[in-house]
C-alpha cells in the first residue's frame, strides 16, 4: 500500500514501510544517546574540580613568591 502524505511524498505503510520507519526510529534514538553522552561529558568536564597535591600545592606556592619578587625587584626604584 502506498499513502499520500500532505506535502506529496509517498510513504509506504505496509510491511517494509513499517521495518523502514522502525530503522529510522532506532537510528535517531541512537544519534540523541550519544549526544546526550557528548553533553554529558562536555558537563562534567566543566564542572569537575581540580585540585593539587600538597607537594604541587607548595610548588605552586614558591613560583608565585619568585615571580612576586622578581616582580618587585622591577618596580623597586
Amino acid at each position: 500500500e502506498v499513502e499520500l502524505c500532505s506535502d506529496g511524498s509517498a510513504v509506504n505503510t505496509g510491511p517494509k514501510g513499517v521495518i523502514n520507519d522502525w530503522r529510522r526510529f532506532k537510528q535517531l534514538e541512537t544519534e540523541q544517546r550519544q549526544e546526550q553522552r557528548r553533553e554529558m561529558e562536555r558537563l562534567i568536564k566543566k564542572l569537575s574540580m581540580t585540585c593539587r597535591s600538597h607537594l604541587e600545592e607548595e610548588t605552586h606556592k614558591q613560583k608565585q613568591k619568585e615571580l612576586q619578587e622578581k616582580i618587585n625587584g622591577k618596580v623597586a626604584w
